[in-house]
């Protein structure tokens, strides 16, 4: 009696532990997959509405649904759009940001984070070649974009780690980061934090002005400077799970192979992948995608072989910012989905 009590205790955790996070095969989706006969769903078995958000987080996703047109890109722009997306299960998965994903979650929103799929691709660009630390900007103006926002939280930490008052030492000034790119390459900025793939945006428009810009810093080599972050990566987007919208774990768990295969390949076809991603996100232009890539940090992961590092981040990020702009609190291990 006592061990079949045991056993069914064990079992009714692992169903607790799986079920948050899609819904498991076999319950009515209308997003149900053809499954193969190993259980495996593969990327043509596939029929998802994804939420694209801007950046390289969605190059492998514009090669996927250039080989399956069952994957429909939705491309969202700022927060409320993404929340509207979440809430009303217009889509299965989103790629986003992830501060985006911690407070979607955060905000009591049914999502979880499936992959981590990009890293540390945040650059001080520069029409002037001098600056070769932090220490030397400042005095000057420096553009970056969301006050408040992940970028903007980034950076004062790492200027407040160096000893700057980023509120006296030098000049912040907010702005779009497109209009951030654009001015940069017209030479009417000198500094700016940029992200992939507005970085490589600025430095080609600024070749067709005649205007040299350099990647003066790399914030992910400054962020390893910091005590205990030598080896430290710095999670910047992802993919995440809108539970209760028809995805299935398998699906989700399929989807996570298909992408990080497709990750690979576009990380080594840098000059193919760039007319794909513009034919499905005009606004990224294709050459400035293949230029990207090389400063991208495209690098997928389970979000549950990454949760060490996630946490470490806004551990040390909190140092300095308000724990409010991640919606409270840090998450905890329900934010990681498990389906892999």
């Amino acid at each position: 009696m006592k061990r079949n009590l045991i056993v069914l205790l064990v079992a009714f955790t692992l169903v607790l532990n799986f079920s948050g996070c899609a819904q498991k095969a076999g319950q009515e989706s209308p997003a149900a997959p053809v499954q193969q006969a190993s259980g495996t769903v593969k990327l043509e078995d596939l029929k998802l509405a994804i939420g694209s958000a801007p950046g390289p987080v969605t190059y492998p996703l514009a090669r996927m649904a250039e080989q399956n047109s069952n994957i429909i890109l939705k491309p969202w722009q700022g927060g409320e759009q993404l929340t509207a997306m979440i809430t009303t299960k217009e889509v299965q998965l989103c790629s986003t940001p992830l501060n985006n994903a911690v407070l979607s979650y955060n905000k009591g929103l049914d999502t979880q984070l499936l992959m981590v799929t990009v890293w540390g691709m945040l650059y001080v660009m520069s029409t002037e070649s001098d600056v070769k630390s932090l220490q030397d900007l400042k005095g000057k103006e420096v553009a970056l974009s969301g006050k408040g926002g992940i970028h903007d939280l980034i950076f004062r930490h790492l200027l407040i780690k160096n000893g700057i008052n980023p509120d006296s030492d030098l000049t912040l000034s907010y702005l779009d980061m497109s209009e951030a790119s654009s001015r940069l390459a017209a030479g009417q900025l000198k500094y700016a934090v940029l992200n992939e793939p507005q970085s490589s945006i600025a430095t080609l428009n600024a070749q067709k002005s005649g205007v040299q810009l350099h990647r003066v810093l790399d914030l992910t080599q400054e962020w390893n400077e910091l005590p205990g972050q030598e080896n430290a990566r710095m999670p910047m987007a992802g993919i995440i799970v809108v539970n209760g919208s028809g995805i299935t774990s398998e699906q989700a768990a399929g989807f996570a192979k298909a992408y990080i295969d497709t990750a690979e390949w576009v990380n080594n076809n840098p000059a193919e992948i760039g007319p794909i991603v513009e034919k499905h996100v005009p606004a990224m232009k294709a050459a400035a995608v293949s230029q990207s890539l090389k400063y991208a940090r495209l690098q997928p992961q389970h979000a549950v072989n990454c949760q060490a590092e996630v946490e470490a981040f806004f551990k040390e990020l909190s140092q300095t910012a308000d724990i409010r702009a991640f919606g409270g609190k840090i998450p905890d291990a329900k934010f990681y989905c498990q389906a892999n």
